[in-house]
C-alpha cells in the first residue's frame, strides 16, 4: 500500500460549508474523504474524456493557470469541469 502524504488546501468559505454538511449528514466520515473522492471523480473524468492528446492538453492548461491570480484559477477549473461535463 503506498504511504499516504498530507497537503494543505485553502477552499472558498462556500466548499468548505458544503464539505463540512457532507461529512455532519454522515455522507462520508472526514472532510479528507471528500477531497479524496472529488480528486478521484475528477482523475477518472479526466482520464475518460482525455483522448490522444488528453495530456497535452492538460499539462498546456496547467502551465496556463500557473501564472493567474488564485481567483482566476478557480475559475479556470470550474471552466474545464464544464467543458469535461458537456462531452459526458
Amino acid at each position: 500500500m503506498a504511504r499516504s502524504r498530507r497537503i494543505s488546501v485553502e477552499l472558498p468559505a462556500q466548499q468548505l460549508l458544503q464539505i463540512r454538511s457532507f461529512v455532519e449528514v454522515g455522507e462520508f466520515p472526514s472532510s479528507a474523504a471528500v477531497v479524496r473522492e472529488a480528486l478521484r471523480a475528477w482523475l477518472h473524468r479526466r482520464a475518460l474524456h482525455a483522448g490522444s492528446l488528453g495530456a497535452q492538453r492538460l499539462a498546456r492548461s496547467l502551465e496556463a493557470m500557473r501564472d493567474l491570480p488564485v481567483s482566476e484559477s478557480a475559475e479556470r477549473v470550474e471552466l474545464l469541469f464544464d467543458a469535461g461535463d458537456a462531452k459526458a
